[in-house]
This record gives structure tokens, C-alpha cells and sequence, in this order.
């Protein structure tokens, strides 16, 4: 995947090592070329611009990449490079909030995920970017997981077996929650609407649609 990530604190810079070594093309921004220095040697490529403009942002390419993560935690700075990257035609976009009020506010502007560091690692989400299907992941290792995902409309009143023989994949299912967690739920059972299904495999079996 080609994924921006504009911001490079703390945060941001750990979100780039980490995607790097996943193996994404990555495209860091940041004002401060002391951060943009540093990102440097884990991304594609690195730019100092202000990621509140939205012609430079156009103009590096951003506006080409599948997915952008906003890893600023200054409100206003946020709020603005989220909109700048959603007028770019970006959609899959994710973003750091620094409290409860900063989270809503970019959820109401439509950003995609959006994560609180002091709850979330930037490991884990920089998992979630590849696995976007899941409402939740655990790492396990460098590239497997597990992860959590919503049963899609089209499975509804299919058998888990049919799920089986349909997938294609290495991801293994190993429970589903329906107010209650079934672990090794057995092969008849019907998903139905609200079904969480609990996976455990790679990353690229895991981001694969269901």
C-alpha cells in the first residue's frame, strides 16, 4: 500500500518505522525538518510542508495514495489536513485525536479510525491500516494477528462451514461473538446480524475481503 502519514512526532515517526518495515511505500510530511530527517531513512520518500496546505499536499501526490494518517495532535492543524486530504478524493483516512472532544470532532468530519495513543499503540495501528476490514487487532508477531471483524450483510444466514470453503485464504476462524464469545464455534452454526467473527492469521489473509 502507498500511505501518507503527515505529522512526524513521537507518534507519527513510530506509525512510519513501523509501516515501513511492513513493507508500504511511504510518503512522510511534516513542517520541521529535524522530524522529516529523521523519517527519512524508514519511508519512500520524505517532504517538510505544511500539512495544512492543501496545494502542497496536492503537490507532493498525496492525493494519489490509498490511505493518509493524520498524526498530529494539534486540533486545529488535524481537523484541517483531514479535510485537505478528504477534498484530495482520499477516503481511508486515520487520524490521532489528543482527548475525547478532538476524537469527536474528527469522527464527525469523517475520518475513518480515529486513535488515542495513551490507549492505542502506534504499533497496533499501524496494523489496522493494513487490515481495514477489522474493528480490532492483536499482534502476535511482525506480520500475524488476530483480528476482529463485523460479519458483512452478504454472509448473513450463511453457515461458518460455507464461510470455509469460500474464503480461500490461510486466516483461521477461531470465535465468534454474539452477546457471548464462542470459541471453535461449530461448522453449522448460522451468522446472522451483529456477529463479530474473531480471526487468526497473516496480515495479507486477514485484510483480504470477507
Amino acid at each position: 500500500m502507498q500511505i501518507a502519514v503527515l505529522g512526524l512526532g513521537r507518534f507519527g515517526s513510530q506509525i512510519v518505522r513501523e509501516l515501513g518495515q511492513l513493507g508500504h511505500e511511504v510518503l512522510a510530511v511534516d513542517l520541521n525538518e529535524a522530524g522529516v530527517e529523521r523519517a527519512a531513512p524508514h519511508c519512500a520518500k520524505a517532504a517538510v510542508a505544511d500539512i495544512t496546505n492543501e496545494l502542497a499536499l496536492r503537490d507532493l501526490g498525496v492525493g494519489s495514495v490509498d490511505a493518509v494518517v493524520v498524526a498530529t495532535g494539534v486540533l486545529e492543524a488535524s481537523v484541517l489536513a483531514a479535510m485537505n486530504v478528504q477534498a484530495l478524493g482520499i477516503t481511508a483516512v486515520y487520524a490521532k485525536a489528543s482527548n475525547e472532544l478532538h476524537a469527536s470532532i474528527l469522527e464527525r468530519i469523517g475520518v475513518t479510525r480515529v486513535v488515542q495513543p495513551e490507549r492505542d499503540g502506534g504499533e497496533r495501528f499501524a496494523h489496522l491500516l493494513r487490515v481495514q476490514g477489522a474493528r480490532d487487532y492483536l499482534s502476535v508477531s511482525h506480520d500475524y494477528g488476530i483480528a476482529i471483524q463485523d460479519a458483512p450483510e452478504h454472509l448473513h444466514g450463511r453457515t461458518l462451514g460455507e464461510l470455509d470453503s469460500r474464503d480461500g485464504t490461510r486466516r483461521l476462524l477461531i470465535a465468534v461473538r454474539s452477546g457471548e464469545v464462542e470459541l471453535n464455534p461449530v461448522r453449522d452454526r448460522t451468522i446472522g446480524p451483529g456477529d463479530l467473527l474473531v480471526f487468526a492469521g497473516r496480515d495479507e489473509d486477514l485484510a483480504r475481503e470477507l
